[in-house]
């Protein structure tokens, strides 16, 4: 029995045992579960603090980036600095240049016509310009410093998209690209200088110089004939440059320099770089010599023959229009022309910036602002003296001593200019003489054209005479008092009367302007007072004071001309009331040249009517349609129908205070009056026509 118990409490105990050692494999085992479990949660905890932070730091980086992305369009839009500026012109315009090589896909034709045309005996490099041109670039860069002035980088990159993307086939193609690549920037960074440096001056380059458009007397003719139409190949070419340097200043426009444009793939610039480099002084008197014996075969006469006479038409347009600077570009090539200083040698590159052809054409522009204009006198002597048109030759005793070989200027051939010549450089600055025995308001010193660049001529023009004064002198009526020139009229007088009569002073005056164009003459197409026919001139007969208007026309309008003084005729009893008081008209012994190329060979002389009602100068009170109309109808009554009636052609007249009618050129007679006492001849028209523009410039002359 005792033993039975004893065995069922080992029993009992065994499997207490064995109860507790499963209890504790279990609990090992839920242990063992927990620890897993707790392992995957810190392993599911640090791969999410993981990702985490890589989201994190991948958010991070993104927004870097994006915000360096927003900085660097920032930066695309922003203003650019000067050295900025030029950089990306090179970089986005200047290098996208692409000119087609194929003949068969590009333009035929002469390169430019020059017969008839001034060309210089000499050609010398302009020496000093490499100076200049430091100088210049050191001067402006010091008061640009790092200011932001000029266009954005996005702005570039939106002309460049603009511009044709293809190959440039003739010179319609180039022009687009200089005036964005060459001549905008150059125009932007003048402006830029004289507005940080407080000149109210304004420059720009354009199409058109601000003067009466030149017309072919033939072509006039036949443009006049109802029965004739002209062709588009008989048309002929109106011969002004491509572009104008043009300076708007305190009293109007002056133009300050003159631009030709040639296609890039007639023009080589590799063959002009060549010539430049190589050419003797006497390079046009060579290839026109060579022409006359008929020794031109080689391609070597044939580049030199191209590039004197692409600079033969350039020098031929700065001597007719007074200028001394010119420049030539067909986009890769930029040759700067000046009449009377030259340079030598090319020197070492310094600054990529400062070689710019930008730089360069803004660089001469300011050289040619600081110039004065030449007077008219110089026009015609230089035109008459030492010069000769294209093929004409001097005697050839003067180019007797002339080799045919091939000759290096400055020391430098051919050979030693070719590879590492940059084909948009500029610098070499090529520059033409007139000749030694030009006129000598050209070698005036240097010091006084920079002194004085706002002296055009030598005139002195007074104050204009009354409509009294000059309807006296043509009636032969006592002198008026009330003239601000009285005083120099009675100087000469007798009994109180004028001294001359309306013919001796036209003839007076034909004579003063044949001795000189410049003195008391003053052309007023910079002030806008030109038209389609005539360009308006304020004229001082020097000896007896006498102030007045001139009309001038060309040849090819001469007969307008005759037609208005017709009108003033008709018109005797209404001169000094309702329209100007007419004087005469006059031929010029020498035509007076404009800046346009056009010249004018006649004149119209007539009172100062007064100033267009374009500007509302009537006094308050005066009923200007009522006076207009009652202006309008005694012309009307006269037997004149104007045919051209607007502000410009009508004028307040504080003298009379009434309205006057001027520019008669269209009027038409409807009826035939009776001859009325000795009528004076002519004219008609004053002043403002088209080309109102320039009434608006301010400004002070450099």
């Amino acid at each position: 029995m005792a033993s039975s118990y004893v065995e069922e409490l080992l029993r009992q105990l065994a499997e207490e045992r064995e109860r507790a050692d499963r209890e504790r494999e279990r609990a090992n085992r839920e242990r063992e579960h927990a620890d897993r479990a707790e392992r995957k949660l810190a392993e599911e905890r640090e791969h999410a603090e993981q990702k985490l932070a890589e989201e994190r730091e991948h958010a991070e980086q993104m927004l870097a980036e994006e915000r360096e992305r927003a900085n660097r369009a920032e930066a695309k839009q922003a203003p650019t600095t000067l050295e900025q500026y030029l950089r990306l012109i090179q970089q986005r315009l200047v290098t996208t240049l692409l000119v087609e090589s194929n003949p068969v896909n590009s333009a035929s034709g002469s390169v430019t016509a020059v017969n008839e045309k001034f060309y210089p005996l000499e050609l010398c490099r302009w020496d000093d310009f490499e100076k200049q041109l430091e100088r210049t670039f050191i001067e402006i860069s010091s008061v640009f410093s790092s200011r932001s002035l000029f266009p954005s980088e996005t702005d570039i990159l939106g002309v460049q998209r603009e511009l044709s993307p293809t190959s440039r086939k003739d010179e319609q193609d180039i022009r687009p690209f200089v005036r964005s690549a060459i001549e905008k920037p150059a125009e932007r960074i003048v402006r830029a200088y004289y507005d940080l440096t407080n000149r109210p001056e304004k420059f720009c380059f354009q199409n058109n110089a601000y003067s009466l458009e030149y017309r072919d007397p033939e072509t006039e003719i036949e443009r006049r004939s109802p029965s004739k139409r002209r062709s588009p190949e008989r048309k002929k070419s109106q011969p002004i440059p491509d572009r104008w340097g043009i300076c708007e200043e305190e009293g109007g426009l002056r133009r300050v320099c003159v631009g030709e444009y040639k296609a890039a793939h007639k023009v080589p610039d590799e063959e002009i770089r060549q010539v430049l480099d190589t050419a003797s002084k006497n390079l046009f008197l060579e290839v026109l010599w060579r022409k006359q014996s008929g020794t031109t075969n080689s391609e070597q006469d044939k580049a030199k023959e191209l590039v004197a006479q692409i600079l033969c038409q350039a020098f031929h347009y700065m001597i007719q229009s007074g200028l001394l600077f010119g420049y030539i570009t067909s986009g890769r090539t930029l040759i700067l022309l000046r009449v009377d200083e030259f340079a030598q040698q090319r020197q070492a590159r310094e600054s990529e910036a400062q070689y710019a052809p930008a730089t360069q054409l803004a660089t001469f522009a300011l050289l040619a602002l600081r110039a004065r204009e030449m007077p008219r006198d110089w026009i015609v002597q230089a035109e008459n003296c030492g010069i000769y048109q294209w093929p004409l030759v001097p005697n050839p005793a003067l180019h007797q001593n002339i080799s045919l070989q091939p000759q290096t200027y400055g020391g430098e051939t051919s050979e030693s200019s070719g590879e590492n010549d940059d084909p948009n450089d500029s610098d070499y600055g090529a520059s033409q003489r007139q000749s030694r025995s030009q006129p000598d308001q050209q070698s005036r010193s240097q010091n006084e054209r920079r002194r004085s660049p706002r002296k055009r001529t030598e005139r002195s023009v007074g104050e204009y005479c009354t409509q009294a004064c000059l309807l006296g002198l043509v009636q032969k009526s006592p002198l008026d008092v009330s003239c601000p020139n009285f005083s120099m009229h009675k100087r000469s007088s007798a009994r109180g009367k004028h001294p001359i009569t309306k013919d001796d002073l036209c003839c007076l005056l034909r004579k003063q302007l044949d001795r000189s164009l410049d003195q008391s003459c003053e052309c007023l197409d910079r002030k806008g007072f030109f038209g389609d026919v005539g360009v308006l001139f304020k004229v001082t007969l020097t000896e007896y004071g006498y102030t007045f208007v001139a009309k001038g026309v060309q040849k090819a309008n001469e007969r307008d001309l005759a037609h208005e003084m017709k009108v003033y005729s008709h018109l005797v009893p209404l001169q000094g009331k309702n329209i100007p008081v007419c004087l005469g008209s006059i031929a010029l012994t020498r035509p007076y040249p404009l800046v346009s190329m056009a010249k004018v060979t006649k004149m119209l002389l007539m009172s100062w009517a007064g100033t267009s009602l374009c500007y509302n100068t009537w006094p308050e009170g005066v009923d200007i349609k009522k006076e207009t109309d009652k202006t309008l109808q005694t012309l009307a009554q006269s037997g004149v129908r104007h045919d051209d009636i607007r502000q410009s052609n009508l004028v307040w007249n504080a003298e009379r205070q009434r309205v006057m009618a001027i520019d008669l050129q269209q009027a038409t007679i409807t009826s035939v009056t009776k001859r009325q006492a000795s009528p004076p001849v002519l004219h008609t028209r004053k002043h403002r026509k088209i080309a109102r523009s320039s009434s608006h410039i301010k400004g002070i002359v450099i």
